[in-house]
């Protein structure tokens, strides 16, 4: 089950070894598509040859994304190029992958009552998987009155309320942001009051009775339930660091930490965004009661690298805060260098299952943005690549969205194009749009092969360090949510 240096070390290189020809066409921009021919510039000839028209690329998508067809003979050089990338997803690679199973015993594990009030499906399920197996880790020490969860980027609290209320454990959230801890109080004292009724509805449903409608009594109803009460729970606003003493903050907010004196940290963190992730291993490293690490990292593209130039990513305050460094982690890969750069990592963080389950091609607005950079070519040269787009919302057509753009970067030049001259635009361009679909999907091929890297690097640090428990799970269902893998260590505990 323990995966090895050695074996992650091989991954590595072999991930790597893929990779290397395809760092441009990973690193390129799908704003300059058109202005820097992508389709001619990074797919191969012999992919090319394969495609000619409309109806060629509306068949390749349907046989190759949609459907999943391979052995087919009218593009085998695509086939042979999405089977290269599909043979370095870590879903091919089972063996260095644990499952929750053979992590907790079967016996140990804790029973699970689904409650959808308060949150989206999509969290609903990552907060009840993630929440049972934090308390199955932590059940497994058998010291369990010892410990305290922290977690880390708390957000609403949808994981802290749940693991504090349903498993009676003691929680401290911290955020960076004052306001989302707020929230998370906020909706804390609605879930406290509701969640006599909420589990027992839960419960009902678990066992295939209908309940009745909220607001009518239950004849099987406990009224002398008592309401929870939240004394377990609290929160606190700070930017976490690798500087942060989570021994100090408990003992801020817990009068009393630990019944034995004996203070057992388990660090969680459900989507920790950017480099959070990273800094949570590190500092479970760093601090000897950090006893057990469960984290899901996302939001790759605000990772810090050590060995790229520090691209722009819209939010500065975060940037300026960010004084550790998220990748790479591993002392394999630190020797070695290896740099993603902003667009990979921000293709890592695209979904490509779900993407294929819901057939889904790019929205139109990433097609209208590489032809406003043709425009800005021909209008305003000195700012291609300079232009801050962001999100257009709400627009009609192509010079609805022009003239959007115009107002929100106060660019006289671009509202004063004629329509006739974005009309015929539209014209030339017409096909492109298309082929401009196909690239993108084989170009999100290589998302789940860029996440292996960074959770494989992720993985080998705690196990360079002498962790031999540490584990990458697939948790969450992928088409559910898109960032599934769950990185866990735990210490030996004394």
């Amino acid at each position: 089950m323990a995966k090895g240096v050695t074996q992650l070390e091989k991954r590595l290189d072999a991930l790597l070894l893929y990779l290397q020809p395809h760092w441009d066409f990973l690193n390129c921009h799908m704003v300059n598509y058109l202005t820097d021919q992508h389709w001619t510039r990074f797919l191969p000839e012999a992919m090319r040859n394969e495609i000619n028209s409309k109806k060629d690329l509306d068949l390749a998508i349907e046989n190759l994304f949609w459907e999943k067809k391979r052995s087919t003979t009218e593009f085998s050089e695509w086939e042979g190029f999405l089977t290269n990338a599909e043979h370095e997803h870590l879903s091919e690679h089972p063996e260095l992958l644990t499952t929750v199973d053979q992590l907790i015993a079967e016996q140990d594990k804790a029973s699970q009552i689904t409650i959808r009030e308060f949150m989206s499906a999509k969290k609903c399920h990552e907060v009840e998987l993630t929440a049972a197996l934090v308390d199955n880790l932590i059940q497994s020490t058998g010291r369990q009155h010892d410990f305290f969860i922290v977690d880390a980027g708390d957000g609403k609290g949808y994981l802290s309320s749940r693991m504090a209320l349903q498993y009676g454990h003691r929680v401290l959230g911290i955020d960076a942001n004052a306001a989302n801890t707020e929230s998370a109080l906020n909706r804390n004292r609605k879930l406290q009051r509701a969640w006599n009724g909420l589990t027992e509805r839960a419960e009902l449903q678990s066992q295939g009775i209908t309940p009745k409608r909220r607001g009518k009594k239950s004849p099987t109803r406990n009224t002398a339930k008592s309401i929870p009460v939240l004394e377990n729970y609290k929160t606190t606003a700070r930017f976490i660091n690798t500087e942060t003493n989570f021994g100090n903050l408990l003992a801020e907010h817990f009068p009393k930490p630990s019944s034995a004196g004996n203070l057992s940290i388990c660090l969680t963190g459900l989507h920790t965004c950017g480099n959070l992730a990273a800094t949570c291993l590190q500092v479970f490293h760093a601090q000897p009661d950090c006893q057990i690490l469960c984290n899901i990292g996302c939001c790759y593209h605000l990772l810090k690298e050590r060995y790229s130039q520090q691209e722009f990513f819209g939010n500065k305050t975060l940037m300026e805060m960010q004084t550790d460094l998220g990748f790479p982690l591993s002392q394999y890969l630190q020797m070695r260098q290896i740099r993603l750069g902003r667009n990979a990592r921000m293709l890592a963080a695209q979904s490509i299952e779900r993407t294929l389950n819901g057939k889904e091609l790019p929205n139109i607005t990433l097609y209208y943005r590489a032809l406003l950079e043709v425009l800005v070519c021909r209008h305003a040269p000195h700012l291609k690549n300079e232009l801050q787009v962001g999100k257009v919302r709400k627009f009609d057509n192509f010079q609805d969205y022009i003239q959007k753009c115009a107002r929100k970067l106060d660019a006289p030049w671009l509202a004063s194009i004629e329509t006739a001259e974005l009309q015929s635009i539209l014209q030339e361009f017409a096909l492109d749009k298309h082929f401009l679909d196909m690239f993108y999907l084989i170009r999100m091929s290589f998302a789940p092969v860029l996440e292996s890297l960074i959770l494989l690097d992720r993985l080998l640090y705690l196990k360079e360090l002498g962790y031999e428990r540490s584990y990458l799970i697939d948790l969450f269902d992928p088409v559910i949510s898109p960032r599934h893998f769950a990185i866990v260590a735990l210490k030996t505990l004394p």
